[in-house]
């Protein structure tokens, strides 16, 4: 009864509005409202036919005049403490996984992907990447595009934005895709697994391997009035593990005794080299006492490392006296530069890095015990990826771990991973002069604050 009161009052107010307006003719109104009072008439009688049906419990009247907002408790209190998860994931049984990248412009991480594909592939899935081209709304339809395909079975992302890609994601679990995020870790809903970088760590470690190879490389580095070595920044906002990476370099040079920042700049994206060769040789004109450079990654070191080397060249000093580290190494290009600056530090300004993953395992009985259903796959692809190379690298290893994490949620025997887990990749940091750090998954955060 309550609910037709309710109508009637609404149609009055919508119709009285709209009057207002001119827009509606209000010479209807009384018929309308006749006719909703003949039923308000009809429904009175059959309550009186049937007085039990009018006495409804106490709590469930209260309930039907409760706000809409107000939730049970239990219900809020889930949502307040961000745990939206898909209970009792079941997989679609479909056999192909797609790979969501923010670019395939890096090499490492394609690696990492492709890594992933070749254990899929093993298992008889199909493999498949897309490229976000730096869009993190591209990543969202890519997602949607993969529900209403209808034969995607798991989809690993390397999430640019985990808050954009929420309810998509949700979508795809309870569409029966298994999700695993690469260097993501959502903490408002829940997804099949992760493999995450604590990036902050990242860049904190690379900025002391700056800050110990200014102190004891011996190199002729200028200070500042109050005896500090001026430091520059390659940092980037965009995403959420660039968010924590660039608020620890910025932080650590901050906190700092022996540092100060004279510059803060952006190359990270499909032009990264050449964005970071223009920036590091505007520094070198506006800071010419500046040594000592952070890139976000290879690609940008790579690029201020040949702006150096143009630098120096042009202006009669050495690279020998500069340093550059990124906080991620694996690009075989970059790490051939690194071990070149150690036999000799005048072959160019790679003095350092920092970078995550776990340690190279060489072949055979070892690295088949570790990696299980795995390992046939990834030395196959390890061995056509690097046929020179003894040992199955870091970024093929952290590509395992996703395809773990997939393959266990769709109940593939021999893999065993926990629904829901995060696997935490190994962080190490080096310079040429004999700085070391190593940061393993159950070691406190040394850069905890950052991450915010």
């Amino acid at each position: 009864m309550k609910k037709i009161v309710a109508i009637v009052l609404a149609v009055m107010m919508v119709f009285t509005l709209a009057a207002c307006g001119g827009s509606v003719d209000t010479s209807k109104l009384d018929e309308i409202i006749t006719t909703l009072d003949s039923i308000q008439k009809t429904l009175d009688s059959m309550n009186a036919a049937a007085p039990a049906a009018e006495e409804a419990p106490a709590e469930e009247e209260a309930a039907e005049e409760a706000p809409a907002e107000e939730a049970p408790a239990e219900e809020a209190a889930e949502e307040e403490a961000g745990d939206k998860i898909v209970v009792d994931f079941q997989w679609n049984g479909q056999k192909e996984v797609w790979s969501v990248l923010p670019t395939t412009g890096a090499e490492g991480l394609v690696w990492i992907n492709d890594a992933m594909g070749a254990v899929m592939e093993a298992q008889g899935w199909t493999y498949v990447k897309k490229d976000a081209q730096g869009d993190p709304t591209a990543q969202v339809q890519f997602i949607e595009d993969a529900i209403a395909a209808g034969n995607v079975g798991a989809i690993m992302c390397a999430a640019m934005s985990v808050e954009l890609l929420q309810d998509v994601v949700l979508d795809a679990l309870e569409a029966g895709i298994a999700v695993a995020y690469l260097g993501a870790e959502p903490t408002a809903y829940g997804v099949s697994g992760c493999v995450y970088t604590a990036y902050e760590i990242t860049g904190m470690y690379a900025v002391q391997a700056a800050e110990d190879w200014a102190l004891n490389s011996g190199a002729d580095i200028p200070t500042t009035a109050d005896g500090k070595f001026e430091i520059a920044a390659d940092t980037y906002y965009d995403i959420q593990d660039g968010v924590y990476r660039s608020r620890a370099i910025i932080g650590t040079i901050e906190k700092s005794d022996n540092l100060v920042l004279v510059s803060e700049t952006s190359s990270y994206g499909q032009d990264a080299y050449t964005t970071a060769y223009n920036n590091a040789t505007d520094v070198l004109n506006a800071h010419p006492d500046c040594h000592l450079f952070i890139a976000y990654e290879p690609e940008e070191a790579m690029g201020a490392a040949d702006a150096i080397a143009a630098y120096c060249e042009d202006n009669g000093l050495s690279v020998a006296d500069y340093f550059v580290a990124p906080c991620y190494a694996e690009d075989t290009t970059f790490t051939g530069m690194y071990e070149a600056s150690v036999a000799d530090p005048a072959a160019n300004a790679i003095k350092g890095y920092a970078t995550y993953g776990d340690a190279p395992i060489p072949y055979g009985d070892d690295a088949a015990a570790v990696l299980g259903a795995s390992y046939d796959a990834l030395a196959e692809f390890s061995q056509q990826l690097q046929p020179e190379a003894p040992v199955i690298i870091p970024p093929i290893l952290t590509g395992e771990h996703l395809a773990d994490i997939l393959l266990s949620a769709c109940g593939t025997e021999g893999y065993d991973f926990p629904y829901g887990e995060t696997y935490y990749d190994t962080i190490t940091a080096v310079n040429t002069v004999g700085f070391e750090q190593v940061w393993s998954m159950g070691d406190p955060n040394p850069a905890a604050e950052y991450k915010f």
